[in-house]
């Protein structure tokens, strides 16, 4: 059986690795098609609906995210909840890459620099699945 093209979200980092905070894995599609009919069980406009919700939704939690001047549990959170609205659209690479932001948020650990190579990831992962729901809804 070939494997799921939507990994789950790796387990919070240990000290030691959290510095490193490496950029999500790529090969996959920054969007699981197949992920989303069975989410939505085939209905067209429903798939329509939440990615259009998909693409509001994550840019502006990506921009609370990267947002210095906000708290960093709130920041945390909006990485969390990218994550869980990632999840379920089937954009494995954005889940991912806001689990590591907000690990590195949440828990205070990681280094600047490291934190800011986590955000622009998701950014990166965050634009590639925005891109794909453009194309679909044109």
């Amino acid at each position: 059986m070939p494997a799921s093209p939507v990994a789950a979200v790796p387990p919070p980092l240990d000290a030691g690795a959290r510095d490193a905070l490496p950029a999500p894995p790529t090969g996959e599609p920054p969007l699981d098609l197949v992920h989303l009919a069975r989410q939505t069980d085939g209905d067209a406009a429903l798939q329509q609906e939440l990615l259009a919700l998909f693409d509001k939704q994550s840019r502006s939690l990506l921009a609370l995210a990267s947002d210095l001047s906000a708290e960093r549990q709130r920041r945390a959170d909006a990485a969390h909840q990218l994550k869980g609205s990632a999840l379920a659209m089937g954009a494995g690479a954005v889940a991912r890459a806001a689990a590591l932001v907000e690990t590195g948020l949440a828990e205070g650990s990681a280094s600047p620099e490291a934190l800011e190579s986590a955000i622009a990831a998701l950014a990166a992962a965050v634009a590639a699945a925005c891109s794909v729901v453009a194309k679909l809804r044109d």
